[in-house]
């Protein structure tokens, strides 16, 4: 399904534009701006502090030419001398309103600079320069060497200041000047607010018109100002920002501040930002819309492409999109038509592949059907084969019929693999389907197969030659006899000392006759001999000894080695056993050959089971007999076991029928059960001890993280959690004993000494997971008869708790069911799963059946 188009390409587009532009004139104006500011920010810092220093320096110059003119009242021979010297000063400087001195405890006070102080006031007003009204108090008190400066000292003056001064031991004098005085300090101001403090914060002077609603003092006893004689800071009055600089005049006790609001002092920044904001703009409106022209132009190619697309995904296949311009757009288009017609080339290719394909579907089921399904289990021996292809079709074939007591194996390799090979090795079966008729009549040995085999290969006129090993076996005489057409020689291995090893290895390669199709005259020889109990034969195609890895090949010694290791095991065992190692060796390599293995295992004499019709006519069955079974897990249970006494029946593909046997044999042998005679020290095992049924889902969680990756493809976690939920639970449910009931989702409690131990176990072959619980289960009627009634209903039992389905489920997902009944004592369930490499094994396996009536040791 084509989506819906919600945001076309040509916005997209046009946003992409945008965004890039004010993302790229936004970094540019922040990045420019930020170094502009930083720029006027240091120049306003500089100014200020300058022009602070300015007017502390000036104003020291001012100050001191009054100072000066103080020093020269010094050295007067008389009270006259020093009134005439204080007249001259007033006359010669206007700006000075008046000047008091003591010598010693003589007061002299000078007349008033009249003229001056007519400019301010009218004369009436004028105040008195007496020693009342004056600074004399002032001098009197002023230490020596000291200076002093005070404001508007004399009542009716104009604005003035007074400058005290002790000029020597005798000497003292004040000072009345006008502020008139400072006013040259105007100049150097500009347009920052400046005025001079006192050290204890009172305005001196202020030289231009601003606003002072600040806290003067907090100004001047500011650590940042009180400890450092010159500087600039930013202040916060009442939200506003201000930059001061201040400049100290310590001999006078003055602080020269210049002052000036921050926005005022970065206003031309502003305007930049605000002129820049709209360059921007305008900029970022043409880019849109020329933006906006040239997507049109482009999604206009864009769109034709994108609707022939559409078009063509629904089926369409005549759309023909043109597109206009030399550029990538218009290049893409033809594209698209010469991809459409590609594909349209390659539909009808495919149709054609498609059939092919499905022919070689249908070729590759009718080959697969020549094979045999199952292992063959006879009362003395047993075989089984597998066959893989290395294509859709196999070169490989193997297939048997039997003469009576006699069996014939033949196993066919003709040269490669697919298809031409499929054919020969369906004339091989057509063959072997026409002596298996023919037999009925007339006995057909060995060498008789190849020469029928060979005249067939010849008669398809074929470069196609094939290779072919014929066995014969007599389960009466005990013996083999074989005839080969240059096939791959067997092995027959025999017990050494109880051990399988290369000294009892036995080819059987003599009278190697030619391939068939070779020649029509072709003749083949065949050899006798006799085999033991225990024996095994190994046939194989050259697939699975020539696979290589990085040009070394799995060869003869590995293939040996991995025999004698799954010589242990029945035929089907020994085949797991066999790929097992050989799937170790190849990985997930693709096979470079069609391969075939069928193995032959010689045993004890066993009861098999072919059919119904073959149990309802044995009449000696008892409870110790050993029955295998061909017949499937419902039919063991409906008809095979409730309507017999035998408590052992095994599935006729267990993975190794002679371990089972014998371990039937053992335990049956033995006063007691003990689950250390069936868990050995190969496996992995844990066990846990249970009081409480709520501690189920605990434990099996448990069991799942400790074991998780111990499991392979056929094994999975989820069924051994259910199993052993089910049998966990059941033992609970029936830890009162007869007649005890409870009810399901009810806490069972048990006491220590009674409590449900469950193991779980697991090594390279199985899986194994017992409970063992308080009470004897039920008798083995009532076991079958449970599983039974799970096959029938396949739903839980009204009013009995489910009973039955629990067990049907525990015996349908396990390869091996084990019900021990201590009686009244304790009961154990265990069930086994074997490690097969392939799922498809293990689900067709038959499940084997074993019940135990004795005592279990503790």
């Amino acid at each position: 399904m084509i989506r819906k188009v919600k945001f076309p390409l040509k916005y997209k587009f046009v946003v992409v534009i945008t965004l890039l532009l004010l993302l790229t004139m936004g970094f540019y104006l922040s990045y420019a701006l930020n170094i502009f500011k930083e720029d006027k920010a240091a120049d306003v810092y500089s100014i200020t502090l300058t022009n602070s220093i300015s007017v502390a320096e000036r104003t020291k110059l001012l100050m001191n030419e009054d100072l000066n003119l103080l020093d020269g009242l010094k050295e007067s021979e008389s009270g006259q001398t020093l009134i005439k010297k204080m007249e001259s000063i007033i006359a010669g400087h206007e700006e000075i309103l008046g000047i008091e001195c003591l010598v010693g405890n003589q007061n002299y006070v000078s007349s008033k600079n009249e003229k001056k102080l007519e400019q301010f006031t009218n004369s009436e007003q004028i105040g008195e320069l007496t020693e009342e009204k004056g600074a004399l108090k002032l001098i009197k008190q002023l230490p020596f060497g000291s200076t002093r400066l005070e404001m508007s000292l004399i009542k009716n003056f104009p604005s003035h200041f007074s400058v005290i001064r002790s000029i020597d031991q005798n000497l003292k004098c004040a000072i009345h000047i006008s502020y008139e005085k400072l006013m040259p300090l105007m100049n150097e101001t500009l347009n920052y607010g400046t005025y001079l403090l006192t050290n204890t914060g009172k305005v001196f002077f202020k030289l231009n018109n601003i606003n002072l609603n600040s806290n003067l003092q907090n100004i001047a006893t500011d650590p940042t100002i009180s400890n450092i004689q010159q500087g600039v800071k930013r202040f916060d009055n009442d939200g506003v920002a201000i930059i001061r600089a201040f400049s100290k005049v310590p001999a006078l006790g003055l602080i020269a501040i210049t002052e000036i609001p921050e926005k005022k002092a970065f206003l031309a920044s502003q305007l930049l930002i605000q002129k820049s904001l709209y360059f921007g703009i305008l900029i970022l409106s043409i880019a849109v819309i020329a933006g906006i022209l040239f997507t049109k132009r482009m999604t206009k190619n864009v769109q034709t492409l994108f609707e022939a697309t559409t078009l063509l995904s629904e089926g369409h296949f005549d759309v023909n999109p043109v597109a206009v311009g030399n550029d990538e757009i218009g290049a893409l288009t033809d594209s698209f038509v010469e991809m459409k017609n590609k594909i349209i080339k390659f539909m009808e290719e495919m149709k054609e592949k498609a059939r092919l394909e499905s022919e070689l579907q249908v070729a590759h089921l009718v080959q697969h059907s020549f094979f045999p399904k199952h292992a063959v289990i006879r009362e003395k021996f047993s075989f089984d084969g597998l066959y893989l292809p290395a294509s859709e079709c196999s070169g490989d074939w193997w297939g048997y019929f039997e003469q009576g007591v006699i069996t014939t194996i033949i196993v066919c390799d003709a040269t490669g693999h697919g298809v031409p090979a499929a054919l020969i090795t369906a004339a091989a079966h057509s063959c072997i389907s026409t002596l298996k008729i023919e037999s009925e009549q007339n006995y057909i040995s060995p060498k008789s197969v190849l020469d029928k085999l060979n005249k067939v290969i010849c008669y398809m006129n074929t470069d196609i030659l094939m290779t072919a090993f014929v066995l014969e076996i007599n389960e009466v005489k005990k013996t083999i006899t074989y005839s080969n057409a240059s096939h791959m020689t067997p092995f027959l291995v025999h017990k050494v000392d109880g051990e399988y090893t290369k000294e009892g290895v036995n080819p059987l390669q003599e009278n190697n006759g030619a391939r068939m199709g070779q020649s029509m005259d072709s003749t083949y020889e065949e050899t006798k001999i006799d085999v033991d109990l225990g024996d095994r034969i190994v046939m194989f195609s050259d697939g699975l000894t020539e696979m290589a890895i990085d040009g070394k090949a799995w060869g003869q010694r590995n293939f040996l080695k991995s025999i004698f290791k799954g010589c242990k095991f029945e035929a089907t065992g020994l085949i797991e056993s066999i790929m097992s190692d050989f799937n170790e060796f190849k990985k997930d390599t693709t096979l470079q050959d069609d391969i075939t293995l069928v193995c032959v295992t010689f045993n004890n004499k066993k009861i098999v089971i072919e059919n119904i019709d073959q149990f309802k006519g044995m009449i000696d069955l008892t409870k110790d007999s050993l029955v295998i079974t061909k017949l499937s897990n419902e039919e063991n249970i409906r008809d095979l076991l409730s309507q017999s006494k035998v408590n052992h029946l095994i599935g006729y593909n267990t993975i190794d029928l002679n371990r089972e046997t014998k371990l039937v044999q053992i335990l049956e042998s033995k006063p007691e059960f003990n689950l250390d005679d069936y868990i050995n020290e190969t496996y992995k095992k844990q066990t846990w001890k249970l009081i409480s049924n709520k501690r189920i889902p605990e434990v099996v969680e448990d069991m799942g993280e400790q074991f998780t990756n111990e499991f392979s493809g056929a094994i999975h976690l989820d069924v051994l959690r259910l199993v052993s939920e089910e049998l966990l639970s059941n033992s609970f449910y029936h830890s009162g004993g007869v007649g005890v009931q409870y009810a399901r989702g009810e806490e069972i409690v048990l006491t220590p000494d009674k409590g449900v131990e469950y193991m779980f176990a697991v090594n390279d072959e199985y899986v194994v997971v017992s409970v063992k619980g308080p009470s004897g289960f039920s008798s083995r009627e009532k076991v079958i008869s449970s599983i039974q009634r799970g096959y029938a209903e396949k739903t839980p039992l009204a009013g009995e708790n489910g009973a039955g389905l629990g067990l049907y489920m525990i015996y349908e997902n396990c390869n091996q069911f084990w019900v021990i009944n201590g009686r009244l004592n304790s009961g154990q369930i265990i069930c086994v799963f074997e490690k097969f490499n392939r799922y498809k094994q293990a689900k067709e396996r038959i499940t084997s059946f074993h019940f135990l009536a004795k005592e279990i040791s503790i």
